[in-house]
């Protein structure tokens, strides 16, 4: 026969109290609170992630697209003996006509474009963007979207791809005057994006003087348009302080914001500062060396080859 429960074992099985439940909601409140918080990381994380792998099939076809179209080759330069770095593709077709680097020097003719037989063999701008997100065109409200072409003097040209990743090369010889058999080193460079305005108004480097102060260098006065230039683990396309040498790519290992009488600088470490310094000759205290710098870089590939 089951007991009957005492008073005293009743009173014991109580129920939650009102504390207890606000106590709850507070906890549980916190942990969603946090749960929310990194949401936008991972998001950011995300898109950085799609970005990087997208980044990995552009360097492949890139890669392709220059072996295929016998873009590696003594032909390409427009001329032997001193011959300029190449380059080509986009963001970095504009080096050749950059109106905007220090006087004197190399400055003068330091890149040089594709020759008119390479550039026959080059195709399209179409070579140079990673076509994989379909631009489509303003539809009405509930109609379903359709692709959008490009125009041509014939009517409807191919499908319109979203402006998006896009990549540029530059070639520079190793061994003078150029000829097959010759070496040379290829950097082929994938760039976030191709414009930065609605007008479509193409990117262009910006040209900026590191000073060596110390162990580090320090560029001119940034502003806020231009803050996002020279940051960690970006790159920047170092100018050679001698004719022997060609420009090559270098990245920013670490910069900061430093406050001066003057106005704002930043002050950045380079990956193989010990060879910047040579190609810059900028090894000494107050010593300047001038680089490209890039927006929207995601990376750089380089390889030491022969041409063609």
């Amino acid at each position: 026969m089951a007991s009957t429960p005492t008073s005293d074992t009743a009173r014991r099985r109580r129920g939650i109290t009102l504390l207890e439940v606000l106590v709850s909601c507070g906890l549980l409140v916190v942990g969603l609170s946090a749960i929310a918080a990194l949401l936008p990381a991972s998001g950011s994380r995300l898109t950085q992630a799609t970005t990087e792998d997208r980044a990995a099939v552009m360097l492949s076809n890139a890669a392709a697209e220059i072996v295929n179209r016998s873009l590696i080759a003594a032909d390409a330069f427009p001329t032997n003996g001193t011959a300029p770095t190449l380059a080509f593709g986009k963001v970095l077709d504009k080096l050749p006509t950059l109106g905007n680097l220090p006087s004197g020097g190399l400055a003068s003719g330091i890149f040089s474009g594709l020759s008119a037989a390479a550039q026959k063999r080059c195709g399209s701008w179409r070579t140079f963007v990673l076509e994989d997100v379909l631009a489509y065109a303003a539809t009405q409200t509930a109609d379903s979207p359709t692709n959008s072409f490009t125009r041509d003097n014939a009517g409807l040209g191919p499908r319109e791809f979203r402006d998006g990743l896009c990549w540029g090369a530059t070639l520079a010889p190793r061994t003078r005057p150029v000829a097959s058999g010759g070496k040379a080193v290829l950097a082929i460079v994938v760039f976030k994006r191709w414009h930065k305005s609605a007008s479509g108004a193409a990117e262009e480097p910006l040209p900026v003087v590191l000073t060596r102060v110390g162990s580090v260098y320090e560029a001119d006065v940034f502003t806020d348009d231009n803050d996002a230039l020279l940051r960690g683990c970006t790159w920047v396309l170092a100018l050679p302080a001698g004719a022997a040498d060609s420009p090559r790519w270098f990245r920013v290992m670490s910069s900061w914001n430093w406050q001066t009488p003057t106005g704002q600088k930043k002050r950045v470490v380079l990956h193989d500062q010990a060879e910047f310094e040579r190609l810059t000759n900028s090894a000494a205290s107050g010593a300047a060396a001038t680089v490209l710098a890039f927006e929207g870089i995601v990376r750089v590939d380089e390889q030491a080859l022969t041409l063609d």
